[in-house]
């Protein structure tokens, strides 16, 4: 009896012995979880990459479009210069014609000194009737 027992206690100590090595994973479920993390990774870095295309396409067409717009906008820019710069004298002229028309020719300083000498030191010297007077002949030879 003895050796009996001595044989079911051995029996049951190798089923539980047996049973804790035997519950773990086995080899083939780690290489399984191993190819599964590895197909993982690389379905998020071709997802990463397809971004990064979409990106680079995006930025290709935005340096198309200014390509064409940018020389458009130049030779714009340069024709309405080249013609600011052609209409410029004509503009010119009829202002310095305007301003040199208002100015006191010799004539006029020349008789109002000849007046300022002429005029006796007692009585004060109108300048207002003087340049009215000379107004008044330069308008009447303007008009014959």
């Amino acid at each position: 009896m003895r050796r009996r027992t001595k044989v079911l206690a051995l029996a049951s100590m190798m089923t539980l012995i047996g049973s804790d090595v035997g519950c773990g994973p086995s080899g083939r479920d780690t290489k399984d979880a191993q190819w599964l993390n590895i197909q993982q990774s690389l379905q998020r870095e071709r997802q990463e990459i397809g971004r990064q295309r979409d990106l680079l396409e995006a930025d290709r067409r935005e340096w198309d479009e200014r390509e064409r717009k940018e020389p458009v906008l130049a030779a714009a820019i340069t024709m309405a210069a080249l013609l600011f710069c052609c209409c410029l004298p004509l503009l010119l002229i009829p202002l310095l014609a305007w301003a040199g028309s208002q100015e006191p020719t010799n004539e006029i300083v020349a008789e109002m000194l000849i007046n300022n000498i002429s005029t006796p030191r007692d009585q004060p010297l109108i300048l207002h009737r003087h340049t009215e007077a000379v107004s008044d002949r330069k308008l009447l030879a303007k008009k014959s």
